[in-house]
């Protein structure tokens, strides 16, 4: 168990693109960054320079020598060959950019950055609970550049997902420069959810028996039907980049459950495997999501999500919330 004071060790992957984001999260002090890699010689060269780090040309290589937690940071989601890459190591992944598919190959993954992670994401949480039926939920992400899309459907998703509860009618209204809006049904309401590229930031609108209810990066602003203002104010800056604190969290799958002998032991790794499992149900659900919104892309016609998941073997109940 690492102190609270001693920084945990780390790999990356990482795509040239990447490069400026991924020196600024991997600086952070709680990061110990022992091995570096990526398809540009020069951004290894960079990377392994800049921290001291052992520098790698091939990712399969890089999760061999991996000893705990490997974080994977790049613009497109992971194909085939990458998950024969790491589907057999025995380590945390954190992934920036993932598909259905390659979470089910690789349960021990977590995706990056998290709605839930965000202080946005926190407030519309709260809302959310206390809103009672909502009509209308509108979910605007923006992200820097055409390469971070992906990143933002999934928060995108993430949100829709969250308040509005299971989603299965998908309907895309299409995709142009890097930028894509689609409407969805919820059990609890109707959505809208846009992408675009441009200033960051994110903006969440939810109408209904509440009121109107407005988050967005900077604050939030909540009205009931009266007019009666419920809550205005500022959110501070999230302050710790997403992504470190999701590689902190990851940790190396546990030992072989003999090990453990104690009953308190068992008892709190019971606690945990619960806790883990539902993160991954939702992980599953988002992707789900983010990858039947891509398919209404392409077919120009409304999708399903459950049929998406279905394809994949999984039954859509089973990944809903348990209380």
């Amino acid at each position: 168990m690492l102190s609270a004071l001693e920084a945990r060790e780390v790999s990356a992957w990482i795509e040239p693109a990447r490069g400026e984001r991924a020196l600024r999260v991997l600086s952070d002090p709680r990061l110990r960054v022992t091995r570096v890699g990526s398809p540009d010689a020069r951004t290894r060269r960079q990377f392994a320079e800049h921290f001291g780090a052992v520098a790698f040309d091939d990712m399969r290589r890089l999760a061999i020598e991996t000893p705990s937690v490997l974080w994977i940071d790049r613009n497109a989601p992971l194909d085939e060959m990458d998950r024969a890459a790491l589907v057999d190591e025995n380590i945390a992944i954190v992934a920036g950019a993932c598909t259905l598919s390659f979470l089910l190959a690789l349960p021990q993954v977590e995706t990056a950055p998290s709605f839930r992670r965000m202080a946005a994401g926190n407030a519309v949480l709260g809302i959310a609970e206390a809103f009672g039926a909502v009509e209308v939920l509108q979910s605007t992400v923006s992200v820097g550049n055409a390469d971070l899309v992906n990143e933002g459907l999934r928060t995108a998703a993430a949100a829709a997902l969250a308040v509005l509860g299971p989603i299965d009618l998908v309907t895309a209204f299409g995709a142009r420069a890097g930028t894509l809006t689609a409407s969805v049904v919820g059990a609890r309401g109707f959505g809208t959810l846009a992408v675009a590229t441009g200033v960051e930031g994110a903006c969440f609108a939810l109408v209904g028996d509440g009121g109107i209810a407005s988050v967005t990066s900077s604050g939030i602003s909540w009205k009931r039907k009266d007019g009666v203002v419920v809550e205005e104010e500022r959110l501070e800056a999230d302050g710790v980049e997403p992504i470190v604190r999701t590689i902190l969290e990851a940790e190396k799958p546990e030992p072989d459950e003999r090990a453990r002998t104690s009953r308190e032991a068992h008892g709190a790794r019971r606690g945990r495997l619960a806790i883990d499992d539902a993160h991954r149900r939702m992980r599953l659900r988002i992707a789900a999501l983010a990858d039947t919104l891509r398919l209404s892309i392409r077919t120009g016609q409304p999708e399903s999500v459950d049929s998406m998941l279905q394809t994949f073997g999984l039954d859509p109940v089973d990944l809903l919330p348990r209380d």
